[in-house]
């Protein structure tokens, strides 16, 4: 896996560490899934190698979640108005 140094939060996968294990786990590459969500070729690696963006947009997860057979969950996305303990 490339990514190593994130830790799951309440459960729900680092999105990095996430999205690197079923891309490396599969035959897509970085830049093919980049592309597929409408972006540079090295935007994906560049969110999993140097965590820019901080994070990808929701429609980039869902997008992304369905290609893979996933729930968005699986990809680490957070419900962003749910309060950290």
């Amino acid at each position: 896996m490339t990514a190593g140094t994130a830790t799951p939060r309440g459960g729900t996968p680092d999105p990095r560490e996430a999205l690197a294990k079923v891309i490396d786990a599969g035959p897509d590459s970085y830049a093919a899934l980049s592309r597929m969500i409408g972006r540079p070729a090295g935007y994906l690696r560049r969110f999993v190698i140097d965590g820019v963006p901080l994070a990808l947009r929701r429609d980039e997860h869902r997008r992304l979640a369905e290609y893979f057979g996933l729930p968005e969950r699986a990809l680490g996305i957070r419900d962003l108005w749910a309060h950290a303990s």
